[in-house]
């Protein structure tokens, strides 16, 4: 009867790893197309590294495996499973499908050596910290606010590590639950965050003057618009944008940058906040989300990738870090275009082209 379960727990696994067809997270039917996590997913499964179920099921929340995870680990750091070292694992023989993958992620000391491996047991969110802080080697604040999380706490330094690089928020009650076992949508989540994260430098470069074509969505017209660098107001860098067909001061750009946020914003804004507020590093998801806070209240922000491309000016860019900003109170949806140490070179709002870079010129 345990051998029967344990060739039906292997099929299972099988099944959950080797693709059916060429699919996306949007076309799983348990994955609502507003899913938080929906881009996460899609990441993954456009990377070949977790697929999805016959019948077009990712079944998110079934809790994900220590097996699994093995097996992603592998595929999402291109770890290489020849000539690996012999494992002590009582559970997991040469004959066990996925022993190269377990041996390859316990080698690399993602997983600690052990008498077991429990390839079928779920793993906590607490260990989740651990093989991702390993896997990705993440650097970050030693000190952790979860009300649930102490210097005692296993994993203590590897949930601070993912927290403060904005991989995990916790729930809203303050509280990390470390215990608490991880499903797939969850899981997936987190190796998507961690395999993408980035902390680029997104604004302009004061070397250079820029020049961006620029519809105005309130007066229907088009500009010709330069920024230049005028200086530093002990918090943000001010560039002075100029008309260039009528020669007139256009505005004035405030952009507020430092390794934890990105901010930017058009001085003659009435409201005193900034127009556009980042939480820095990035990563692909969810970043800002509508119900999080007074600031971000009726506003999600989304990293749809960090490696993407766009053409602007009759320029190709590549690694583009694209961000996706909607409201409820509007179905305007903007989309942000930002190369590393260029800053913002193309914005949309739905279809329609707001700013375009043209050109960039030494000063």
């Amino acid at each position: 009867m345990k051998q029967m379960l344990k060739i039906v727990c292997t099929l299972l696994l099988a099944v959950w790893l080797i693709p059916t067809e060429s699919v996306y997270a949007a076309s799983f039917k348990d994955v609502p197309k507003d899913d938080t996590l929906i881009t996460e997913i899609d990441y993954l499964v456009e990377k070949g590294i977790i697929n999805g179920y016959p019948n077009n099921l990712f079944k998110p929340n079934t809790y994900v495996t220590r097996a699994q995870v093995a097996v992603m680990l592998t595929r999402a750091l291109g770890l290489q499973t020849t000539d690996v070292k012999d494992l002590k694992y009582q559970d997991v023989p040469t004959t066990y499908p996925y022993y190269k993958e377990i041996a390859t992620v316990q080698n690399a000391r993602i997983f600690d050596s052990a008498q077991k491996f429990n390839p079928n047991a779920t793993l906590s969110r607490g260990d989740m910290a651990i093989v991702l802080q390993r896997a990705f080697k993440i650097k970050g604040s030693e000190t952790s606010y979860f009300t649930d999380v102490s210097a005692k706490t296993r994993g203590y330094k590897e949930i601070s590590a993912i927290s403060s690089n904005n991989i995990t928020k916790g729930y809203d009650d303050g509280s990390f639950k470390p215990n608490q076992p991880l499903t797939r949508a969850h899981f997936s989540a987190f190796l998507a965050r961690a395999l993408t994260l980035t902390n680029p430098n997104l604004i302009k470069d004061k070397a250079y003057d820029y020049t961006y074509s620029h519809y105005s969505l309130k007066d229907k017209k088009k500009y010709t618009l330069n920024y230049q660098y005028s200086h530093y107001d002990d918090k943000n860098d001010v560039w002075t944008i100029t008309d260039l067909n009528s020669e007139k001061f256009f505005d004035e750009e405030l952009l507020f940058s430092v390794s934890e946020a990105y901010a930017q914003v058009i001085a003659s804004s009435e409201s005193m906040h900034y127009d556009f507020h980042l939480d820095l590093p990035l990563r692909i998801g969810v970043i800002q989300h509508e119900n999080g806070g007074v600031e971000s209240s009726g506003t999600r922000i989304t990293v749809k990738t960090i490696d993407g491309t766009i053409q602007a000016g009759g320029v190709n860019y590549n690694n583009v870090i694209v961000l996706e900003e909607k409201s409820i109170y509007s179905d305007g949806v903007s989309t942000y275009y930002f190369v590393d140490g260029i800053g913002l070179v193309k914005e949309l709002y739905n279809d329609v082209v707001i700013y375009e870079l043209l050109e960039r010129t030494a000063n």
